[in-house]
């Protein structure tokens, strides 16, 4: 009883940190409802019929509390904080590798180039058995990624399968630092390109060093800067990414909250490395938050042309606070605001249905703004591209392959039975590869359905059901056959895009994460266009200018 009442009391004290950031206005309410969910709380702990778990009730009312406001304020616990860390400034000690699910194993993915699961010769594909005499059997890939994870010089025996042959190696973790910026390269005729997977804090350094070497060797007339499927990151980041490319003192984002003192401007505080130089920046639904507020400032301020597919739509803040016993809240505290003034958030949280689910702000609600030469922007659901490209959707057949790793397994049998390949983006799958890939798949399971499938099926259904199935049995029947056979050959039919992904596998297997980046360059449709843009300056030059008075927008 006496570490519940401890455990109890620390519990209070987080939440009367909480309780001491209101407003006075709200003192009464806050007042009264700590006052009985506390008691609810000893009530239940201390006389319910069976024996409860605080901490477990604890956790459950704090998710279920903060799952009602947004889906970025987390409650952090203190097993969880190293993770969150990780997420920020990509720097942890382990071994270097991504790894996932494989039945009742975890597998590797991939091992990160010159790391301790590379330097013991792990390669994708290899199962993990054991951690010294820990069994890894049955472990989600998280516990399995704690256990690798550990403080750099600390060492370990990992015992793993491979190809049925069980291996030894001894590793010695050491800290692993993430790359923010996995590739970068020439693309075109004196036209950069650098990829951003995330904004840590390094992410500005990164990218700085980068276009310092693209320099190096070429004269560089235009950069790509690449932010698909970029989930954001820090604030801060996004604001030195920005300062990159626009002169020192150029106001990049502006915070407004409830608590007006905590609202801010933020400006750049350096000197730019190129303020010249044409860019183009790609997006794409997934790019959200630190991606939006970098594609937002280089739009707003006309400073480079945004390609790719309207971005995410996350327009909220949030800040870090910390609790007692080495918990943290990650709570949204302000929304942001574009150089024009526009908020891109997409989604109203503040207004729920009575399900309590939410909806995005519809077109018709999106508000116009101004950039800096007078061209029309809107707010309200995430950045528009100037150039919109449409998306392309992987057929049935590429994601069967894909999600039942058909793919990732021909790509591991190609590294074991060829020691070398091509260079990145030079490699190229010929006939007879393909076909053994076709060869391969031969005792596999490739079940889906397709859109037509399920067509004929409803067309099956309603037939039973109006009575005409018997007259119109024989016609159903044939053209569900006519179309089976059809879909045997999806193999040939989409051949071009199974090629495409069966090459960046391979290529990752020799190359890793830099090697994959630059092979699926060769097949980008949106890198293609962005090259375009950037080679013709007077195409460039007339999507950064505003329309002329009188001509439509749309």
């Amino acid at each position: 009883m006496k570490k519940f009442r401890n455990w109890f009391v620390g519990i209070s004290l987080v939440i009367g940190g909480i309780f001491l950031g209101a407003s006075s206005a709200n003192y009464f309410e806050i007042n009264k409802q700590l006052d009985i969910f506390t008691n609810i709380f000893k009530e239940i702990n201390l006389y319910y019929v069976d024996e409860t778990q605080p901490q477990e009730l604890m956790e459950k009312a704090i998710t279920s509390m903060l799952r009602s406001l947004d889906p970025y304020t987390n409650y952090i616990r203190e097993t969880d904080v190293e993770d969150f860390r990780i997420q920020t400034t990509g720097q942890y000690g382990g071994i270097g590798a991504s790894i996932r699910q494989r039945d009742d194993h975890v597998m590797v993915v991939m091992p990160y180039e010159g790391f301790p699961a590379d330097k013991a010769g792990l390669k994708a594909g290899d199962l993990l058995l054991k951690i010294d005499d820990d069994d890894l059997k049955g472990l989600a890939s998280d516990e399995v990624s704690r256990l690798l994870k550990g403080s750099p010089g600390s060492s370990f025996q990992l015992t793993f399968e491979r190809d049925g042959k069980v291996f030894k190696k001894k590793i010695t973790r050491e800290e692993v630092q993430l790359k923010s910026v996995p590739y970068c390269g020439m693309v075109g005729p004196n036209i950069g390109y650098i990829r951003l997977n995330s904004f840590t804090n390094k992410a500005s350094k990164e990218i700085s060093e980068a276009m310092d070497d693209l320099k190096k060797d070429n004269e560089l007339k235009g950069l790509i800067l690449d932010l698909r499927g970029n989930p954001g990151g820090l604030l801060t980041e996004a604001i030195n990414v920005s300062n990159l490319f626009v002169p020192k003192g150029e106001e990049v984002v502006s915070t407004r909250g409830r608590i007006k003192e905590w609202d801010r401007s933020y400006k750049t505080l350096n000197s730019p490395v190129d303020t010249e130089i044409p860019l183009v920046v790609l997006i794409n639904r997934s790019s959200a938050s630190a991606s939006e507020i970098v594609s937002g400032t280089i739009q707003d301020l006309d400073r480079g042309v945004v390609i790719g597919q309207r971005s995410f739509g996350k327009g909220l803040v949030q800040q870090t606070r910390k609790l007692t016993y080495g918990a943290q809240i990650k709570v949204t505290v302000s929304k942001y605001h574009t150089p024009s003034g526009r908020c891109i958030q997409a989604i109203n949280y503040a207004e729920r249905r009575d399900d309590g689910s939410v909806e995005k702000v519809p077109d018709s609600l999106r508000m116009a703004f101004q950039t800096v030469g007078g061209r029309l922007v809107y707010d309200g659901g995430g950045i528009d591209p100037d150039i919109d490209m449409e998306v392309k959707e992987a057929s049935k057949i590429l994601r069967t392959l894909i999600s039942n790793s058909y793919i990732f397994d021909y790509a591991t049998q190609f590294q074991r039975q060829n020691a070398e390949i091509p260079e990145a983006g030079t490699f190229k799958l010929n006939d007879a590869q393909y076909k053994a890939f076709m060869d391969f798949l031969a005792d596999k399971d490739i079940d889906y359905e397709t859109k037509t499938e399920n067509l004929i099926t409803e067309l099956k259904e309603a037939a039973r059901d109006e009575k005409y199935f018997e007259s119109l049995e024989r016609e159903l029947n044939k053209l569900k056959k006519e179309f089976k056979d059809k879909k045997a050959a999806d193999l040939f039919t989409f051949k071009d895009d199974i090629i495409q992904q069966l090459e960046a596998e391979i290529v990752s297997r020799y190359y890793y994460q830099e090697g994959r980046s630059r092979q699926m360059i060769n097949y980008d449709d949106e890198v293609k266009k962005a090259i375009e843009v950037l080679l013709d300056r007077e195409l460039y030059n007339s999507i950064l200018s505003p329309p002329e008075e009188g001509a439509s927008s749309e």
